[in-house]
């Protein structure tokens, strides 16, 4: 009965399979001529997805007796040998890091061509670009015969430990052999073996923090190697293939979804992992080849003579050298995912400028940051006053109440984007650089924050706060120090309306005269 039974469960297993076969699904794809991918400017650079336009059109075929000669899939060579490298007939590959601005000197006198086989590639205390760096059982790894080309492991790398002020926390932050270390070629061989994983492509690597300013510096960190970006987006850079925060739990997500939003636009193919998948891949107890790591630790960064704590870590990274325009292939990548125009992508000038008031007034939380009514009252209407004397474009919108690309797309066209300190001027990221660019946030008076004039800073857009009837400009020398002052966080912030329309008005015909005798 037994033998009838599984001769029984071979029949269903043979038809089923024979079933699989002849009912076959071809996917056919109608392709827009719209590409949302990072354009490339070096033919060594191969990227071609599907557009996000495409159309998947799927049917299914007609049951047939046997599988046509001309269909059957033709043997090739596995491509799965591109995920392993070996060095049995060689040496291992050593990890480089061409191109190194060290914390001492200007960045103009900062570029240091070392070695050709141990190089650094884009390097600043706390902001480091590294070509073959390795991972073992949950440390990292430089291979290199001349460690010498390398600044100190502290300057890289930290333990990840929690960030506190206390002596015993400070000395927890430092790295140790666990963290990070710098072994010879024949070290590496001893201890790797002669063939190991490989991670292609290039690795965004965040040692202890998940903030959207950190995405920021890598970024500005990676496109250092490409000084000539160009103002439509146009770069030489590969897309990001992953991203590793191997000390934090928690995901990169933020309570307005801007962070998810920013990453899967700028990179749709992009991996995210954390401490879970580190320790998984840890355990495997295998060794793995990283093509290029960008890799940030934000203790490490305080330790660079240029870190600035009004500033924040990013201040390190901005150092580094850059083009003009390199934010723009992030720009136009998020905006093409929000389905912005083109005119509104473009950073040439276009129609009238475009002043934007983020209102928090709505806002839901009881006691949160908001203006007083009257002061929103008095702003609302100094605002719209300049659309008759001026003829300016002006928005006055809460942005919970808009879509994200709503968001993205306003702030893209957006000339002058005004609001009290809070989440609604992150969209400051899509504005366009320009002489007129300019951001006005809002504080409690005597409060300041930095949270959106760093961002400002490093996109080349002004910032000016606000208390009451008096401004300044954060980049100034009398700006404020940060302080959060009883009230800060509370709905009674005074601004006076005409102030904030005069300082409008004076920032665009200020700008405007600036590019007519350019």
């Amino acid at each position: 009965m037994a033998r009838g039974r599984a001769i029984t469960l071979l029949i269903v297993v043979v038809v089923s399979c024979s079933f699989l076969l002849t009912n076959r699904f071809s996917i056919t794809w109608t392709r827009s001529q719209h590409n949302t991918t990072l354009s490339a400017t070096n033919s060594s650079v191969a990227s071609v997805p599907a557009p996000p336009k495409a159309i998947l059109v799927a049917t299914t075929q007609a049951p047939t007796t046997q599988i046509p000669p001309s269909t059957r899939p033709v043997p090739c060579k596995s491509q799965f040998s591109e995920n392993r490298i070996s060095w049995k007939n060689g040496k291992i590959p050593q990890t480089t890091l061409p191109v190194h601005t060290t914390g001492d000197v200007p960045t103009s006198h900062a570029i240091l061509v070392v070695k050709a086989d141990s190089t650094l590639n884009g390097f600043d205390t706390g902001w480091s670009v590294f070509d073959n760096l390795y991972t073992f059982n949950g440390t990292l790894y430089i291979v290199s015969d001349e460690p010498g080309g390398f600044p100190p492991i502290r300057e890289m790398a930290s333990s990840g430990s929690h960030m506190g002020n206390s002596a015993e926390e400070i000395a927890a932050q430092e790295p140790s052999d666990a963290d990070m270390q710098i072994i010879s070629t024949a070290e590496a061989t001893a201890l790797f073996g002669h063939s190991i994983s490989r991670l292609n492509g290039v690795t965004f690597w965040v040692i202890t923090i998940t903030l959207l300013l950190v995405f920021i510096g890598l970024w500005r960190t990676y496109s250092a190697l490409d000084l000539h970006i160009t103002a439509s987006g146009d770069t030489v850079l590969p897309p990001v293939s992953r991203m590793f925060f191997p000390h934090a739990s928690r995901a990169f997500h933020d309570p307005p979804g801007l962070n998810q939003v920013v990453l899967r636009a700028a990179f749709p193919s992009i991996a995210v992992e954390y401490i879970g998948d580190w320790h998984d891949r840890a355990s495997t107890q295998k060794a793995i080849y990283m093509d290029r790591v960008v890799l940030t630790a934000r203790t490490t960064s305080l330790r660079s003579k240029k870190y600035d704590p009004d500033a924040k870590m990013i201040s390190v990274a901005d150092n580094l050298p850059k083009s003009p325009y390199w934010w723009c292939p992030i720009r136009r990548q998020v905006l093409e995912f929000s389905g912005a125009p083109e005119e509104v992508i473009s950073l040439n000038p276009s129609g009238k400028p475009v002043i934007t008031y983020i209102s928090r007034q709505g806002w839901g939380v009881a006691g949160g940051r908001k203006l007083l009514a009257s002061a929103h009252d008095s702003l609302a209407e100094a605002l719209k006053g300049l659309e008759a004397s001026h003829g300016y474009e002006v928005h006055v919108v809460e942005m919970e109440r808009l879509s994200k690309a709503e968001q993205m797309e306003l702030a893209a066209r957006t000339t002058i984007m005004i609001g009290v300190h809070g989440n609604g001027l992150s969209s400051l990221l899509w504005m366009k650089p320009s002489p007129s660019a300019t951001v006005i946030e809002i504080f409690f008076p005597p409060g300041f924050e930095t949270d959106y004039s760093v961002p400002a800073r490093v996109l080349g857009i002004e910032h000016y706060g606000v208390w009451g009837d008096r401004y300044f400009r954060t980049e100034s020398e009398h700006k404020p120090r940060r302080h959060q002052p009883d009230g800060f966080h509370r709905d009674q912030i005074p601004a006076d309306g005409p102030t904030i329309a005069a300082l409008c008005v004076e920032r665009i015909q200020h700008s405007t005269l600036l590019s007519s005798k350019l």
